[in-house]
């Protein structure tokens, strides 16, 4: 008798095992390609390994600078989920870095999002997400005093966009709203728990149609920055109300543009404290052109203004970006990249510029190679150059990094 289950218990086991085999074989075929089915949800992973070579690790004057190898693991993975024009999606990013020499400098970036994009129906679209990242602020990119680690900080967010209008509707409007919170984990004590803040952001787009793929824009949009030091005079609300266009004229080329004014406006104990308001020129614009359907160059600019990272009242920001990405053929593609952009300081006086306020311009130009190896292996090579001048001789540094890359996928 047992010997009776025993054999019907093998029959059962391989029959089941059998039914799940092809069960996953079709699972896996109905997949789209490079994800795995995780329930009602496609799981798309990555995993990038790199080595770069930086010469200016901490973005300082030649006579200063250290050079070191870092070493970076970037693993990723993308969960997405669609019920008809619905789109859900959760997300990981992740990087590892490790410096041979500054171990101190030794860095972990986590990223975790979610994002839903919901077609109500044919005239109303909601787009919702999340965010939570716990990261590191590279060397060189706040005004503080040096600090023996790099400053870490975890903010956590909520976005959303609301479109009401049909796709061939002669007006239409974009109501959008997000939220923020920041807080520095370490080194507080030298200055990075005067940059804990929340921020509030909303505004709306109103867009009406003029040429059949082509509309104008009038869009109102405000910040505002809430610091939690109570000694901190930084609050301010930042106020943007620009007018332009937003354009897909040939199947080519798309782009926008918008210019106007922008304001920051400080409270009462900004006030108090001398803190001076703005009131300046503003504008936005991004243009992609793609002649050919391999390659393509896109153009990005703006005039805007940043809160203070631990220098002066705000900076007023301009900047130009340009790249360029080619396919040469299956395997190989390029991408060649430059940038401009000039920083003005407000209330941060250089002594050795005569008591004149901090400017600086920093100039950017890269060039990445990738390789397919196979479909899911993918070499890389990139090679940046960047330089800052300043009137502030102490703020001026030159950097060259050369990064070599390979990624995997399903």
């Amino acid at each position: 008798m047992s010997t009776t289950k025993s054999l019907f218990a093998r029959r059962a086991a391989s029959k089941f095992g059998l039914l799940l085999a092809v069960f996953a074989a079709n699972a896996l075929a109905e997949s789209p390609p490079g994800s795995i089915p995780v329930g009602p949800m496609f799981a798309y992973p990555e995993l990038e390994v790199a080595v770069k070579q930086d010469s200016n690790i901490a973005l300082v004057p030649e006579a200063q600078r250290k050079s070191d190898t870092i070493w970076l693991l970037r693993p990723s993975v993308r969960l997405e989920a669609k019920k008809g024009a619905n789109i859900y999606e959760l997300s990981y990013r992740g990087e590892y870095g490790r410096f041979d020499s500054q171990s101190t400098d030794d860095y972990e970036d986590h990223v975790f999002g979610a994002r839903a994009n919901l077609t109500l129906d044919a005239r109303n679209k909601l787009m919702l997400g999340l965010q939570y990242m716990d990261k590191v602020d590279p060397r060189g990119t706040l005004n503080l005093a040096a600090t023996p680690t790099p400053n870490q900080y975890r903010q956590s967010g909520a976005t959303g966009l609301y479109t009401y209008g049909a796709e061939d509707a002669q007006g239409k409007l974009e109501l959008e709203g997000a939220y923020y919170d920041k807080r520095y984990v370490n080194n507080r004590a030298l200055g990075t728990s005067a940059l804990d803040h929340d921020n509030i952001g909303y505004g709306g787009t109103f867009l009406w149609r003029v040429m059949p793929k082509t509309y104008a824009t009038f869009n109102l949009k405000q910040s505002v920055y809430d610091y939690k030091e109570s000694t901190n005079t930084l609050d301010s609300t930042n106020t943007h109300t620009l007018i332009g266009l937003r354009w897909e004229a040939t199947a080519a080329t798309s782009g926008k543009f918008s210019l106007g004014n922008m304001t920051k406006k400080f409270d009462s104990a900004g006030q108090a404290a001398g803190r001076r308001d703005l009131s300046g020129f503003a504008w936005e614009g991004a243009i992609s052109w793609k002649p050919l359907k391999y390659s393509s160059v896109d153009f990005n600019t703006q005039r805007a203004v940043n809160d203070s990272t631990g220098l002066g009242n705000f900076t007023v920001n301009q900047t130009y970006q340009a790249l360029w990405t080619h396919a040469w053929n299956s395997r190989l593609s390029s991408k060649l990249s430059g940038s401009y952009s000039s920083d003005k300081f407000n209330n941060a006086p250089i002594a050795s510029a005569g008591g004149a306020d901090r400017e600086d311009t920093t100039t950017s130009t890269g060039l990445r190679l990738d390789y397919s190896v196979k479909r899911w292996l993918k070499f890389g090579a990139e090679y940046q150059y960047s330089v800052r001048d300043s009137n502030d001789s102490a703020s001026e540094y030159k950097r060259n990094q050369l990064m070599f890359l390979l990624s995997a996928t399903l």
